[in-house]
């Protein structure tokens, strides 16, 4: 990876797992009218409070694989997440720099969320804002 001067951080993998689908904003825009995704800012929860995608929920790189009930899966016996039922998950982070949504899909797609359902928004916050697309302040 090539360090990014600016940024101080490193180009991520535009597939941070395989089977995961890659997303540019407007299959992110199409996931804000999906009622079975979940669009989810993976940023520490003052970012998210300045400023986030509408629609989108925070649950912090650091949680993520502790809270996989909020998407949808259960934990089955021996305390293995069962998530058969899991839930379309639209993650994104600060931009192509940020490795917080990476390290969050590596640790639930470790713990048994399906990668086949997650949609890594690469750009993040960063491309969605020189865009000019709309944004609001996250609720706690």
């Amino acid at each position: 990876m090539t360090g990014c001067a600016k940024n101080e951080g490193w180009f991520q993998p535009l597939v941070p797992v395989p089977g995961v689908t890659p997303v540019g904003e407007a299959e992110m825009l199409h996931a804000l009218n999906d009622p079975e995704a979940m669009i989810v800012d993976m940023r520490s929860m003052p970012e998210f409070l300045v400023a986030t995608i509408p629609m989108a929920i925070n649950i912090p790189f650091t949680e993520v694989a502790l809270r996989m009930n909020e998407l949808g899966c259960d934990k089955a016996a021996g305390g293995q997440w069962n998530c058969t039922k899991a839930k379309k998950l639209y993650a994104f982070c600060n931009g192509p720099v940020c490795p917080q949504s990476p390290i969050a899909i590596r640790a639930i797609t470790r713990d048994g969320f399906p990668a086949s359902k997650i949609f890594y928004y690469r750009g993040g916050m960063l491309d969605w804002m020189a865009l000019g697309l709309t944004t609001q302040p996250g609720e706690f």
